[in-house]
């Protein structure tokens, strides 16, 4: 046809007049569906009804054949599909011209008529990939130099395209990488660690009429840089039995991937009996192949197969053997069965029993062994580790509060003993075992036979406040006609007539919190024949705030609590056979299942506060029991907390106790009559300065020395009340002038000594002075009487004449001579140089003189035995015959007239 046509042309050309015309351009759009109206050729060609013929000139390549003519309308229409991107963006046909051929009589006319092909969005964009791997070396130290190619995406119709992209979670990949839209590049803003994260997944989104998106899938590529590790740094092979083959798997990881995490293990310290599967890490132990030694660790060295460096570390095993000890318990007082052992203590001071630790591999008893026991109740027992006697340990808390109570003298405690044993010379063989105990204390047995009597006071007590002693069930302590006294050596307490104790001193828990006193029967006549009772007294000490108190059961000795936080409040969990029990349980209680507070009373938000109590009652053992003290506030703090006594100096004197004074604040808020009960306390007391000489209890507000030499304390008290929602503080200086108590009693005892010094003064002169009066009016009464020869003397007591002086001897008195009769020898004096003494000659000795003055016989000792010269004697008789012949005289009468030696 396409050839008729073009013949007819060009043969018509040459028979008839040709003339072209071009017609006006019009647009349409593509994908038109086929047989459309492009548009009206009557509009177009002028007189097209009247001509003879008209058709479209055939286009010179298939695919512009895009129109037909409809005859019948006089219209252009689609004779085929029309692609704007097939034929304008591959073809560059954009505008296409449609030839019609108009036949006249005598002329042809050719119309030419282009159309525009306009573009619609009619093909959606798309990736030409569905994913896109990226992958990315691990710690790269040059990342900040790299960046990664991403796909773009296609629109057949050339539209404008913009990318985005995103994380999985659809987050902005902030710190990770940084997206270059304009050229589609990924630049890394970090250096990946594959051991953190070994993939990151990214969509990247092309956004046009319509979007469309393609995953990014970020690979980090694993190099060898984590050395293997163990689980954990030291693990535990347990062996508990010789007659099989023990096996542990040891648990090692490597984080790298192939080579880089395949793993080599080797034991560096062979011991005996162990080995080790080089590829599976499984550690063997044949107790046939062992021998005992001095090291208890396995050290396994592994490493892994990576390049180019292959990287090792080290694991250590400790072994323990418990299968080579048998633990034994032997008691005189229990019942031993199995593991279980029942014990009645008669006596507290004496051993429960012993451990014996049998060698089944030596075949004897072990003397390297250390025991180290775990009880169910803290510290309860004390173990010897000499003897390997099991003893009560009586500084236990827990046994302090059920020895003290003898409301319920009849206790069992149940608990559970774990026994480690490990040798020292070879501390890879240890052994376990579990004894469940059952002790039966009967405290009354106990005091009438151990004669231990246990109490605990409160160190806050008074001074001169009675504590009783008296007991029913102790023949010592239940008779007050008993004089009883009280050994205590730190003279803290002393004892009365009605078995009471008195305080001397002021307690502190802190410089002392168990006295050790004796309480024995006074001896008297008639108890000289009988067994004297004696009793020792264990007081324990407390603070009425220590944890003791309410120990094991609760954390703390008070609570005090807001309405606030009253929701998030909870007790500690205890043990099915306790049980909580509040003292107000109509309008507070107790939920059983978690502990907390509930409120039943709605009048409890229109007060202020409100005190309660919570007891822990103990079903096994009723001694441990406790109470706590709770305060819940319920509205707002006002008023800042107040000293009672507002005084900011005070002379102090102080006993030896280091007790120096107690101070009282109170709480505005609070009555005052619920504050002088100390639980809950109302105040907390706090000193400014913690260097000062001085320490203050926190919640009762007594003030101790910490050095008795100071005489003037200054310091800061701050005090806070426990008020909601913030706590008051108020601050006070005090002066503290002090005034020692043993000070005070030196000084008095040196004026005691200096007054009696001065009366023995006084009355040593009062003396002299009667004395002097007294040998005054004796002297007058000798002389008024008259001399005779027999009052006259030869010889005057207490004198001697020795070349005409008179010395004073201790010779008694001689009385009157009855005969002046005297044998007189001649004899010769001479003086030595270095004795100066007087001699005799050997042939002239002087019998021994012997006056008859006395009845009594003197006896001369040798040291003082004088021998006389003839010029002495002559002198001597010269005297005496002239106070003889004298007698008269009054002149010689009180003169000594010398004594015969």
């Amino acid at each position: 046809m396409f050839r008729i046509l073009c013949i007819i042309f060009f043969s018509v050309s040459f028979n008839y007049s040709q003339t072209i015309k071009h017609l006006n351009e019009i647009s349409i759009e593509e994908e038109l569906s086929i047989g459309s109206i492009v548009t009206s050729l009557i509009d177009k060609i002028p007189n097209l009804e009247q001509s003879n013929e008209y058709d479209l000139v055939t286009p010179l390549s298939i695919d512009l054949d895009l129109f037909s003519i409809n005859h019948s309308q006089h219209c252009l229409i689609i004779k085929n599909r029309i692609d704007y991107e097939n034929l304008c963006l591959k073809k560059n046909h954009c505008i296409i011209s449609v030839s019609i051929a108009v036949s006249n009589d005598d002329t042809i006319d050719v119309y030419i008529l282009p159309i525009r092909i306009l573009n619609k969005n009619d093909n959606l964009i798309k990736f030409l990939v569905n994913r896109t791997i990226i992958e990315i070396e691990e710690n790269d130290e040059y990342w900040f130099k790299k960046n990664y190619t991403l796909p773009h995406a296609y629109d057949d119709d050339e539209d404008l395209i913009t990318y985005s992209i995103y994380l999985q979670n659809w987050n902005k990949p902030y710190g990770l990488f940084e997206f270059d839209e304009k050229n589609l590049l990924l630049k890394p803003l970090k250096k990946f660690d594959r051991e953190e994260q070994n993939i990151y997944l990214l969509r990247l989104i092309a956004h046009n009429q319509n979007d469309i998106s393609t995953d990014i899938i970020i690979l980090i590529k694993d190099i060898n840089d984590n050395i293997p590790k163990c689980q954990q740094n030291q693990t535990l092979f347990l062996i508990t039995n010789q007659s099989l083959i023990s096996k542990f798997l040891l648990n090692v990881t490597d984080y790298d991937e192939g080579d880089n995490g395949k793993l080599e293990y080797n034991i560096e310290n062979s011991l005996l009996g162990f080995s080790i599967d080089r590829y599976n890490g499984e550690i063997k132990f044949d107790y046939k192949k062992w021998i005992r030694s001095n090291e208890s660790i396995l050290i396994i060295n592994i490493s892994d197969h990576g390049k180019p460096l292959r990287l090792s570390t080290k694991c250590f095993i400790e072994i323990k053997l418990t299968f080579l000890y048998d633990i034994d318990f032997k008691s005189n007082i229990s019942l031993i069965n199995q593991t279980n052992i029942y014990i009645n203590i008669e006596n507290i001071d004496l051993s429960l029993g012993y451990f014996l630790i049998y060698d089944k591999q030596y075949n004897k008893s072990c003397l390297d062994c250390l025991i180290n026991i775990n009880s169910s109740l803290n510290d309860i027992f004390y173990f010897n580790y000499l003897t390997y006697d099991l003893y009560l340990n009586l500084n236990s808390i827990i046994l302090m509060k059920i020895l003290t109570n003898y409301i319920h003298y009849k206790e069992n405690i149940s608990l559970n003993i774990e026994i480690n044993i490990i040798n020292l010379k070879y501390p890879s063989i240890q052994s376990t075992k579990i004894y469940s105990f059952i002790i039966h204390l009967n405290k009354l047995n106990l005091l009438i036979n151990s004669n231990i009597f246990f109490m605990k006071i409160y160190d806050n007590i008074l001074l001169n406040e009675h504590i009783s002693i008296y007991n029913r069930y102790h023949h010592c302590l239940n008779n007050q006609s008993n004089q009883l006294i009280l050994i205590d050596p730190t003279d803290t307490f002393h004892i009365d007539k009605k078995f009471n104790l008195i305080l001397n001193k002021y307690l502190n828990v802190k410089q002392q919190n168990i006295y050790y006193l004796t309480v024995q029967q006074k001896q008297t006549n008639s108890t000289n024949n009988m067994n004297i009772c004696s009793v020792q007294l264990r007081i324990y000490i407390l603070s009425p705030y220590s944890i003791a108190n309410v120990f094991p059961y609760f954390t703390q000795s008070f609570y005090i609590l807001s309405s606030k936080n009253l929701s998030q409040f909870s007790l500690p969990l205890i043990p099915s056979y306790v049980k909580y029990i509040s003292s107000m349980p109509d309008i507070i209680s107790i939920d059983p299942y978690n502990g907390s507070i509930i409120i039943r009373s709605s009048l409890l938000y229109s007060s202020h506060y409100y005190d309660f109590s919570i007891k822990a009652i103990d079903s096994h053992i009723p001694s441990l029991s406790s109470s706590i003290p709770i305060r819940i506030f319920f509205g707002m703090n006002k008023y800042s907390p107040r000293l009672l006594i507002n005084s900011t100096r005070q002379s102090i004197e102080i006993l030896s106790s280091k007790f120096l004074y107690q101070i009282k604040a109170y709480d505005p808020d609070i009555l005052l009559n619920d504050q002088t009960n100390l639980y809950p306390p109302s105040i907390e007391y706090e000193i400014a300065n913690k260097l000062i000489n001085i320490e203050i209890e926190r919640f009762t507000g007594r003030i101790f020395l910490k050095n008795l030499n100071k005489t003037k304390i200054n310091f800061t008290l701050i005090i806070k009340d426990f008020g909601q929602p913030n706590r008051l503080i108020t601050q006070q200086t005090l002066i503290f002038d002090i005034k020692s108590n043993e000070n005070i009693s030196i000084k008095v005892f040196l004026i005691s000594i200096l007054l009696i010094i001065i009366i023995v003064i006084l009355l040593s002169i009062l003396i002299l002075i009667i004395n002097n009066c007294w040998i005054n009016h004796k002297k007058k009464f000798k002389i008024q009487k008259k001399p005779t020869w027999q009052n006259i003397s030869p010889t005057t007591p207490d004198t001697c004449l020795i070349d005409n002086e008179y010395m004073t001897t201790t010779i008694t008195p001689l009385p009157r001579v009855s005969s002046r009769e005297q044998r007189i020898y001649p004899a010769y004096s001479y003086v030595n140089d270095y004795q100066h003494q007087r001699r005799i000659f050997s042939h002239s000795s002087l019998d021994k003189i012997n006056f008859q003055y006395s009845s009594e016989k003197i006896s001369f000792k040798q040291n003082y035995q004088q021998r006389l010269s003839m010029t002495d004697i002559n002198k001597y008789l010269e005297r005496f015959e002239k106070l003889y012949n004298d007698s008269s005289s009054q002149q010689y009468l009180h003169q000594p007239i010398g004594s015969v030696v």
